[in-house]
C-alpha cells in the first residue's frame, strides 16, 4: 500500500510562491500542491488544494481561514460538470487516510473511479473541520459535564443545562482568541461551495452527499439553483427537517417489531404486549421508580433518561447488529435484567465534547415554528424524550446568524435528483426523502428496505451492477434522453437481506458481552 506524504504546511505554500495563485479579484489566494493517491490497483492524481477566505464575509475586516479541498481532473476528456463531493456530519471530513480505511474508504474509491472518468472531481471540506487543514484553531471543539453519577440515573434535563454552559465556556474560548464564531452558520458552508466553483471558473456543477451532506448541498441549491446540474443524495435531510422527526424512530420500531412478529425463531419468546408495548412500559416503570443494577462490584441506578439514551442496544457493533438484537434487549429488560444498559451508562459520569461547528450550523438553519410545534406534538415523544435537546439547549446562545424561514421552505425545482433512502434509518428518517420528492419535478427515489444510514454504501458494496446503473445518471446527456425516460431503467425498491435475530432465550446480552 502505498499513502502520499501530506506536506500541507500553510507557511510552507507561501514560501512556494510559483505554486500559489492570486484570483482575478485579488482578495482570495488559491495554493495548491501536486498530489498522487494510489494504491496497487487504483490511483486518483490531481491537487490538494488552500484557498484562503474571510472568515466572516459579513465583515469587511474578517480575517482569513483556509478551506481545504482536493481536485481530481477528469481522465477522459468531457464538457460535462465537476462533481463536487460534501462530507456528512458535520465533522466528517476528506483527507488522504480516508481513501485507504474500511467500508467508507472502498465506497467513496468506487464513486470517485466511477464519475471521475468523465468529470473533474472536487472533494471539500467543512470549514472548522478540526480533521481538515486550515483550521483557525486545531481542535475546534466545545466540552460538557454529563452531570451523572452511579447512584442517581442519567437526567437528560440536566445534561443539557450542562452542555449550555460548557458551549458559552469555550465560545468565550474562541472569541477570545480572536475566532468570529459567526463565519460557521449554514450560509458560509454554502457560500464556500460558491466561492470555490468560482476560482475554479465552472459554469456548473453536480453534487454528490450523504445525510448533513445532502442538507448542505440542498442549501446551495436553495441559493444557487441555476448553478447545478444534477445530484445524488442519500440519508436525506431536508433543510426544515433539521431536527429529528420521533415518529421517525418510532416507525423504525415498529418495523423491527413485525419483521420479529414474523421470525418464528423468537416469536414466542417476545413479550406478549409485543415489543413497543413492552418498551413503554419499562419506560413508565422507570419514570416511576429507577431500577438499582448490580454490575460486578457497583450498583448503578438506571431511570427513563438512560434507556432514552440507549433506545439501541448500546452494545451492538454496527447497525444490523442493533436491530437484529433489539427485540432481546428489549425483551431482557421487560423481564427485569438491566445490565447492558448500567454498564453503559456508567458513561453518564464522564464528559462529553462535539465539534463547535455542529451547533453552529444546526443553529444557524434551525427550524420552522410550524415544524418544531408539529415534532413536539407527537405522541412518541412521552416515550422518547427530546431527541433534539442538543439543539434546542444550545440555540439562544448561538452566535451564528439564523437564517429566515423563507430559506427553509421548499421550492419546486427541475434540477435531475436521485435519492437513495434506506427504510430503516433511524438517524435520518426515510419520510425526509418521500416529502423532498414532492419538490422534485425530475427527481427519483430508490428505496432501500432493510436499509440504515447510509444506503447507497449498502448498494455500492454489494450490488455493482445496480450502483453501475445509478452513477450511469452523471453521464446521461438530460437534452437527448429525458430525465422521466432515464429513471425507469432504475428500481424504485431495492431489498437487502432479511434480519437474522439474536436468539432471546437462552445466554444474556450482559454474559455474551462479559466473555
Amino acid at each position: 500500500m502505498k499513502k502520499p506524504i501530506c506536506l500541507f504546511l500553510i507557511i510552507c505554500f507561501f514560501s512556494c510562491s510559483k505554486n500559489s495563485e492570486i484570483s482575478k479579484d485579488n482578495k482570495l489566494i488559491l495554493v495548491s500542491q501536486p498530489i498522487v493517491i494510489e494504491d496497487d490497483d487504483w490511483q486518483f492524481e490531481g491537487t490538494e488544494n488552500l484557498i484562503f477566505v474571510p472568515e466572516n464575509r459579513n465583515d469587511p475586516k474578517s480575517r482569513k481561514i483556509a478551506l481545504h479541498f482536493f481536485k481530481f481532473p477528469a481522465k477522459e476528456k468531457s464538457k460535462l460538470p465537476p462533481v463536487i463531493f460534501l462530507g456528512a456530519g458535520p465533522g466528517e471530513s476528506y483527507h488522504t487516510d480516508v481513501f485507504y480505511d474500511g467500508r467508507r474508504a472502498e465506497s467513496l474509491r468506487w464513486e470517485l473511479n466511477f464519475v471521475n472518468k468523465k468529470r473533474d472531481v472536487i472533494l471539500i471540506n467543512q470549514r472548522g473541520n478540526p480533521e481538515a487543514p486550515g483550521l483557525p484553531i486545531h481542535n475546534f471543539i466545545y466540552e460538557w459535564s454529563n452531570g451523572g453519577s452511579l447512584n442517581k440515573p442519567f437526567d437528560l434535563k440536566l445534561m443539557n443545562q450542562n452542555r449550555k454552559e460548557g458551549y458559552l465556556k469555550y465560545i468565550h474560548k474562541y472569541t477570545s482568541k480572536g475566532i468570529d464564531l459567526k463565519g460557521y452558520d449554514i450560509i458560509h458552508f454554502i457560500d464556500d461551495i460558491e466561492t470555490i466553483r468560482k476560482e475554479l471558473d465552472y459554469n456548473k456543477i453536480a453534487l454528490i452527499g450523504n445525510s448533513f451532506a445532502s442538507q448542505w448541498a440542498l442549501g446551495y441549491m436553495q441559493r444557487y439553483p441555476h448553478n447545478v446540474d444534477r445530484a445524488i443524495f442519500s440519508g436525506v435531510e431536508p433543510l426544515d427537517h433539521n431536527y429529528d422527526d420521533p415518529n421517525g424512530i418510532w416507525k423504525v420500531l415498529e418495523k423491527i417489531e413485525e419483521y420479529a412478529r414474523n421470525d418464528l425463531n423468537i416469536t414466542n419468546d417476545l413479550p406478549k404486549g409485543g415489543l413497543l408495548e413492552a418498551f413503554k412500559t419499562i419506560i413508565h416503570q422507570l419514570e416511576k421508580e429507577p431500577v438499582v443494577v448490580k454490575v460486578g462490584n457497583e450498583e448503578i441506578v438506571v431511570g427513563a433518561d438512560d434507556l432514552r439514551f440507549s433506545i439501541m442496544n448500546p452494545m451492538a457493533k454496527g447497525y444490523t447488529d442493533q436491530i437484529e438484537s433489539w427485540p432481546k434487549y428489549i425483551t431482557e429488560m421487560y423481564y427485569g435484567d438491566f445490565r447492558v444498559l448500567a454498564k453503559t451508562s456508567r458513561g453518564r459520569m464522564y464528559n462529553s465534547s462535539s465539534i463547535i461547528i455542529n451547533p453552529l450550523f444546526n443553529n444557524s438553519l434551525g427550524i420552522s415554528k410550524e415544524r418544531e410545534d408539529l415534532l413536539n406534538s407527537r405522541e412518541s415523544v412521552k416515550w422518547l424524550g427530546n431527541i433534539n435537546s442538543a439543539y434546542s439547549s444550545t440555540r439562544d446562545i448561538c452566535l451564528a446568524p439564523k437564517v429566515r424561514d423563507e430559506f427553509r421552505q421548499h421550492i419546486t425545482n427541475d434540477i435531475p435528483v436521485i435519492l437513495i433512502q434506506g427504510d430503516m434509518d433511524l438517524s435520518t428518517p426515510y419520510e425526509n426523502a418521500a416529502f423532498l420528492m414532492n419538490y422534485l419535478n425530475s427527481g427519483h427515489l430508490i428505496t432501500v428496505k432493510r436499509g440504515f444510514h447510509n444506503a447507497k454504501r449498502a448498494i455500492i458494496l454489494g450490488d455493482s451492477i445496480l450502483a453501475n446503473d445509478i452513477y450511469e445518471f452523471m453521464n446521461i446527456n438530460f437534452s437527448d434522453v429525458s430525465f422521466q425516460e432515464y429513471k425507469t431503467t432504475l428500481p424504485s425498491v431495492y431489498e437487502l437481506p432479511k434480519y437474522t435475530f439474536w436468539p432471546i432465550s437462552g445466554q444474556s446480552l450482559f454474559a455474551k458481552y462479559e466473555k
